[in-house]
């Protein structure tokens, strides 16, 4: 049985590509630092149910990211473009640890970025 991923990573080069996090908080911030290319991420809070992690330092590191740029401003972000590769997760929980996509969400969020392309 294929297990659901937890979240999304798009890609400057418009990928999206399905992520599945460990369930140790400090192990899952090592493989979205790592999926995401950088020594410090940042988050962007979409919504209580839905962040964007970036790379603290992207605009100097990476081109933009189209894709994520564009939820952004759906999101009503509509202050800068954002770089490099994103990770896309479903908020926190009361403890503040960061919580998979539901299953709903992922089908949500790629209708809506396959209008973007």
């Amino acid at each position: 049985m294929t297990r659901t991923p937890d979240a999304l990573l798009l890609t400057p080069e418009a990928d999206i590509v399905p992520v599945n996090l460990p369930a140790d908080s400090d192990s899952r911030l090592t493989v979205m630092r790592s999926v995401i290319r950088c020594e410090r991420v940042d988050v962007v809070g979409f919504t209580t149910q839905l962040d964007m992690w970036i790379d603290d330092e992207a605009r100097y590191n990476h081109p933009v990211n189209v894709l994520a740029t564009v939820l952004a401003i759906r999101f009503g972000f509509t202050h800068q473009d954002y770089h490099g590769p994103v990770l896309l997760t479903g908020g926190a929980d009361a403890e503040g640890e960061t919580v998979p996509l539901s299953k709903d969400k992922i089908l949500a969020l790629l209708a809506s970025l396959a209008d973007a392309l």
